[in-house]
């Protein structure tokens, strides 16, 4: 029932998803206590410290984020950055691919709100009027934040991973290196054949 209650409440608009993930945790406490009798009072006392623990840490992690997000904003770095891929290039084929490079070096350094907040509407003026469909930006931004933030050495996934499950980072870094390889060959597929993304919104009539 747990995916059920995240799944329904947010996509019904019932819920925030922090307030799925909120009420599927105490779902799950409830289960566990009650239902299953696999925890007891201490064991719920040491959850909630491991807990505790491991938003702290995640915290501290996206307060760094944040300070680095000020000094982009305050700095104007993300006008510099759009109007030097605007005196580079007229393609958009060339255009992707240093929105790309772009975006996924930013993303192992800064939260990804950052990026769509600030950096994003400076790109989106450019690719509207290279005719790249905003659908298809949209998809290649966001599969490119999700891979800057896996990247070593400083992408947050990869401390984030580290710290909760207690792997040493070099650990991390070792197994991610594959799966990495994979989300940048799709990176590459989808970015320069759009129909890969686009061919199920257009047989809906979404697009």
């Amino acid at each position: 029932m747990t995916p059920v209650i995240l799944l329904v409440g947010i996509y019904t608009g019932v819920m925030t998803p922090t307030e799925a993930g909120a009420i599927a945790g105490l779902y799950a406490i409830l289960v566990s206590v009650f239902a299953y009798r696999a925890m007891g009072l201490y064991d719920l006392i040491e959850v909630i410290k491991t807990s505790i623990k491991d938003i702290g840490a995640t915290s501290i992690m996206i307060g760094a984020a944040a300070v680095i997000s000020y000094i982009v904003a305050r700095e104007q770095l993300a006008a510099d950055i759009g109007n030097w891929i605007l005196s580079f290039t007229a393609s958009k084929y060339t255009f992707l691919f240093l929105v790309n490079i772009v975006i996924l070096l930013l993303g192992m350094f800064m939260d990804t709100s950052t990026i769509q907040l600030v950096f994003v509407p400076i790109m989106l003026p450019v690719a509207n009027a290279l005719g790249i469909d905003m659908v298809h930006f949209g998809l290649v931004v966001t599969f490119n934040m999700m891979v800057g933030l896996s990247t070593p050495p400083f992408g947050m996934l990869l401390f984030i991973t580290s710290g909760i499950s207690g792997t040493p980072l070099k650990g991390v870094m070792r197994e991610i290196f594959w799966p990495l390889v994979v989300m940048l060959v799709v990176l590459v597929i989808i970015t320069y054949f759009p129909e890969v993304t686009l061919f199920l919104p257009r047989a809906t009539g979404l697009i």
